[in-house]
This record gives structure tokens, C-alpha cells and sequence, in this order.
């Protein structure tokens, strides 16, 4: 199901998606909203929660456009993002991993570790250009899913431990990943093998994923 919808000047394409899931979700992807509601729902509440995402997808596309392009840097290659990983955890949790990669999500995921292979993966439209402290935040959050697997508060209390402001350096890094990722790429980003996992189910009835899901 495509929808349109106008605010002024801005014209915000929507796509919605009816599934067997518990849970709503929306995010930004180009110049869609694209959003996924349960099927199961009470029309009620799916008007509700379609109402409430197009209303958090016309601010987001307004903060995106009053922002200066982000200006062209030259891609981070495996090599240093590699030696930048084995500093940062050398320096931080001193955890064993196996490897980096770079990969092509462009509007899902900033970075994600596999589990089972100790794999890191980074998205080329994250780690391009980002600002170095927010690039080590990323980093370390990565890292310590491999002393504490979820978003606990054990969790949060491994970043915090390292890296104290980590909360304004992931506004950043998502900022940036958001801008990086709405932007018309130069070229291509050269590909990489990942292995992208879907987030963990949440209680339903909710309408998480307002604010990228990214982590």
C-alpha cells in the first residue's frame, strides 16, 4: 500500500506494509516512509499509529533538509577501520573478535556484530566521514555486545564505563548516518559480505522505531 501525504512544500511518500507481527515500525528510506503495521490491530489503532509515524516522518524530513550537505571525504578503507577496531577494544573491553567488514546498509543499520562468528560489520554510509569520537562510540558498541549480548542496563554500563558521553556521540553517529545515507552516494560503495539479523521482537501494541533503529 503506497500513501502520500503534503505539509506545506514537503510531499512525503509513504508505504505501508501489513504483517502478522506484534509490533509498528517506520523509518525513513530515501524519500519513503516506510512503515510495517499489524495486521491484527483494531483499524483504531492502526490509523493511529500510521497518523503518529507521518507526523514524526515530516519532522524528520524537514530536520534532514534544513542541514548542510555533508561535505565529501574520501572512503575509510578496511585496513585503517580495522587498525582503528583493534585499538579501540585494545584500549576499552579487551574482548576476542574475529574480523571486520564493511558493508552496504544504507538506512537500517549503522553497524552489528554476529554473535556466533565475533564478525563486526560497519556500513560504509556510517563510517564514511564520520567524526572520530563518534566513530570510536560506534565502535565500542559493537564490542560490548560481546560481553553483554543485549540492551540491558549491564549493557549501557559497559559503554558508559569507557566512554562516559556516549549518548551524545550516538546522536551523532546517527545523525550523520542519516544524512550519509538520504544523500546521492558520488559512486557506489564497494561491496562486502554481511550478515544482517533482525532486531529482537519487542511487546506489542507498541509503536517503537521512531527514532531509527540502529542500534
Amino acid at each position: 500500500m503506497v500513501q502520500s501525504r503534503e505539509q506545506g512544500e514537503t510531499r512525503l511518500e509513504t508505504q505501508i506494509t501489513y504483517t502478522k507481527g506484534r509490533t509498528a515500525r517506520a523509518r525513513l528510506r530515501g524519500t519513503s516512509l516506510v512503515m510495517t503495521i499489524p495486521r491484527h490491530w483494531p483499524r483504531s489503532e492502526q490509523e493511529a499509529a500510521i497518523a503518529k509515524f507521518q507526523r514524526w516522518g515530516q519532522r524528520q524530513k524537514a530536520v534532514l533538509a534544513a542541514v548542510p550537505a555533508l561535505p565529501p571525504s574520501p572512503p575509510l578503507s578496511l585496513e585503517a577501520l580495522t587498525a582503528l577496531v583493534e585499538r579501540v577494544n585494545r584500549e576499552t573491553v579487551q574482548v576476542r573478535y574475529a574480523g571486520v567488514r564493511i558493508g552496504r546498509a544504507r538506512y537500517t543499520r549503522l553497524a552489528q556484530v554476529n554473535l556466533n562468528t565475533r564478525i563486526l560489520t560497519f556500513s560504509r554510509y556510517a563510517v564514511d566521514g564520520m567524526p572520530e569520537r563518534a566513530l570510536r562510540y560506534l565502535i565500542l558498541h559493537e564490542l560490548a555486545h560481546l560481553v553483554v549480548p543485549d540492551h540491558s542496563r549491564a549493557f549501557w554500563a559497559v559503554v558508559s564505563r569507557h566512554m562516559p558521553d556516549y549518548r551524545e556521540q550516538r546522536r551523532v553517529a546517527q545523525h550523520h548516518f542519516q544524512l550519509a545515507g538520504h544523500a546521492e552516494p558520488t559512486s557506489p560503495p564497494p561491496a562486502a559480505p554481511s550478515r544482517p539479523a533482525e532486531p529482537a521482537p519487542v511487546p506489542s501494541r507498541s509503536t517503537e522505531g521512531q527514532q531509527l533503529r540502529l542500534f
